[in-house]
């Protein structure tokens, strides 16, 4: 069967695997699948579980019902998983089943809050969780109440500088606290004033569990000043202060394995986090890979595939984990001694996550042109999107360099030069990556457009020289670096210079402000959820930035540097036709940036000035896991945008 080209409809085709979680006897794998539940227009993820020891298993689902489920582990004996259902939006539950048969069964009753991580202790079975309670006032119950006897609801007392997040919304009081599952009504609380979590257990059945606490003044105003405690150590910390996440206790006891880095003040992601262990008896901690200039974990974005655990986890008396470098993502392994880590993953595919038992790899492989599947030592378990692949035709990327600056590109069918749209990545401290699946990309080079899309200065997997480059200096390095992928693509032939447009989300929203803010070049531009008043942005975002660190102001009496990095004191000189687009329910850019920007831009350049204004259904992930007909439509009228400016003819 001849092969199509991929259409806008087809994003609601795609299944996403993710967290694949081998057993302790190494004999199944379990593992995630979100789906569009198109009827509802909503997503649905199901546990799948999969034989490895079977020729020709095939995968199945154990879980159904209309509630997702996440957080899946197993219980030591090989037999038993327990998971997150989400019963309602705000009161989510623990479940436990049998795999093999029986339906599965809630554990416990909590009251409306937020489940943060669960860990299951290796020996005894027993489940360690953090649990953040909502406000009575806002639990279902009150509200459920006040909807009842017509009441309005009532003000809300914040105290605390950080009082709301994106993808949680309003923060309550209460913190995460560790509680203790051991088969009662109500879990043992374990006390604290403090956000705890990251938890493991130890493997001996008599010793404790480790787990993380923020220790600053103001955890607000100092995210990473994280401690690492064990349980019956009275509260003595273990190893350097700074970001720590994913805990792993090996084997022996010995040793407790982190993801992180000793420098507490940073907010932005600009060093490089690392595997590090620390001697549970002496608290002394290394980094493994202290000359390695490559950041652990999963610094790629995607929109259609899933993620998984990126270690570090133990294999005997080495580790493995996932790393971003040059674009790629790939598993590592690194021994006791450190060193510079083993790439395990093979050419041509990024693997974003690692589970290891009873001497087997499990992974989540993806491929420029599957959105990614289920793999243990290297053979293929799971082809969830099969039907699809095999009916559409992806184009692959080409990659190169414009001098230092990597870049992708997707090149339509025919010669060019082709209308061609340079898309700029958020983060900023993220990377765009060789190996993963764009469906939106893929639809733009189905319809004619040839897709730029780079890695510049600010981007993480190029050194930590390369993230910091664009420290106090947002625009400039950035905005030449991805100028000189367009005029790399002119000079190849790829690109059409009287047919460009520029276009990007987050900070490349930032970024395509900031360039119609400073050039002409390009016929149209699409600035979607930006940044375009750092002065206001520092008052309205989730987000907390210390003063005088990576901008060199403070948002009260020197403000010189945020004004300077900011699009909206350039507005005034756009020329170039733009939509701009934001979302009612983005907590990480508020929609006042884009109030603000389509304001100052509409009164110099009224004619050819769009505001796609969502509503508070959609927040900052629209574009990645919004739903589902808003994702469409947003992509429809994209492509009615670009046409117009570059193909006017069609």
């Amino acid at each position: 069967m001849q092969k199509r080209l991929t259409t806008i409809d087809d994003l609601l085709r795609f299944a996403a695997p993710s967290e694949p979680r081998l057993s302790p006897d190494g004999k199944w794998v379990a593992y995630l699948v979100k789906a569009v539940w198109e009827a509802k227009n909503r997503y649905l993820t199901q546990l799948y579980l999969v034989s490895t020891e079977t020729r020709d298993a095939q995968p199945f689902p154990i879980t159904q019902g209309e509630e997702s489920v996440s957080q899946h582990h197993w219980l030591p004996d090989s037999k038993s998983l327990v998971f997150v259902r989400n019963d309602s939006v705000k009161c989510p539950q623990i479940w436990q089943m049998t795999v093999g048969w029986g339906e599965a069964e809630p554990l416990t009753r909590l009251p409306s809050g937020a489940i943060g991580e669960l860990a299951i202790a290796p020996a005894s079975g027993e489940i360690l969780f953090t649990f953040r309670p909502a406000d009575e006032e806002w639990s279902e119950k009150a509200i459920e109440a006040r909807k009842k006897d017509n009441k309005s609801a009532p003000p809300r007392v914040i105290e605390r500088l950080r009082w709301r997040q994106e993808g949680s919304g309003w923060l309550p009081k209460a913190t995460f606290s560790i509680h203790l599952y051991e088969g009662r009504e109500l879990p043992r609380f374990t006390g604290s004033e403090r956000d705890q979590g990251n938890l493991c257990w130890s493997p001996d059945v008599l010793e404790p569990h480790a787990y993380t606490e923020n220790v600053a003044e103001d955890p607000d105003q100092q995210p990473g000043a994280v401690r690492l405690f064990v349980s019956n150590q009275a509260k003595e910390p273990l190893g350097p202060l700074g970001p720590k996440s994913n805990l792993s206790w090996s084997s022996d006891g010995k040793y407790i394995a982190y993801l992180g880095h000793d420098h507490p003040d940073e907010l932005w992601g600009t060093w490089n986090i690392h595997p590090w262990v620390v001697e549970v008896a002496t608290g002394k901690a290394r980094d493994l890979t202290p000359g390695w200039d490559v950041t652990a974990g999963d610094s790629a974005l995607g929109e259609v595939y899933g993620r998984g655990d990126v270690g570090p986890v133990w294999d005997g008396e080495s580790l493995l984990f996932v790393a971003s470098d040059k674009g790629e993502v790939g598993v590592y392994r690194i021994g006791l001694d450190g060193g510079v880590p083993e790439k395990l993953t093979p050419e041509g595919c990024s693997e974003v996550g690692v589970s290891v038992a009873a001497g087997k790899i499990a992974t989540l492989r993806l491929t420029s042109h599957d959105a990614g599947d289920i793999y243990v030592d290297g053979k293929r378990l799971s082809e969830h999107n099969e039907a699809l692949c095999a009916e559409v035709k992806f184009f692959e990327p080409v990659a190169f360099s414009a001098g230092d600056v990597p870049c992708f590109a997707l090149l339509p069918e025919g010669d060019g030069p082709h209308p061609t749209v340079l898309y700029i990545h958020g983060g900023p401290h993220l990377m765009y990556g060789r190996w993963h699946l764009f469906h939106e990309f893929q639809a733009l080079a189905a319809a004619g457009f040839a897709v730029l899309y780079p890695n510049p200065r600010g981007s993480k997997g190029y050194g930590e020289a390369w993230t910091g480059a664009i420290r106090d200096n947002w625009g400039e390095p950035a905005m030449a670096d991805a100028l000189a992928c367009v005029d790399y693509a002119l000079g190849q032939g790829w690109a059409d210079s009287k047919r460009l447009a520029v276009m990007g989300g987050s900070y490349g929203g930032y970024l395509t402000g900031w360039i119609i803010g400073h050039s002409e070049r390009f016929q149209c531009a699409i600035a979607e959820r930006g940044v375009y008043n750092l002065v206001s942005f520092g008052g309205t975002t989730d987000f907390i930035a210390r003063d005088h660190s990576f901008f060199l102001s403070n948002h009260t009496n020197d403000t010189e540097s945020f004004r300077r990095n900011s699009p909206l004191t350039y507005a005034g000189n756009v020329k170039t036709p733009v939509m701009i687009v934001h979302s009612e329910g983005d907590l990480r850019c508020p929609v006042s940036q884009g109030d603000e920007y389509f304001r100052a831009v509409k009164r110099t350049n009224p004619a050819e000035t769009v505001y796609l204004r969502y509503g508070p259904e959609a927040s900052h992930e629209l574009s990645r896991g919004g739903p589902p007909d808003l994702r469409i439509d947003r992509q429809k009228r994209f492509h009615a945008w670009l046409k117009q400016y570059l193909m006017p003819g069609d």
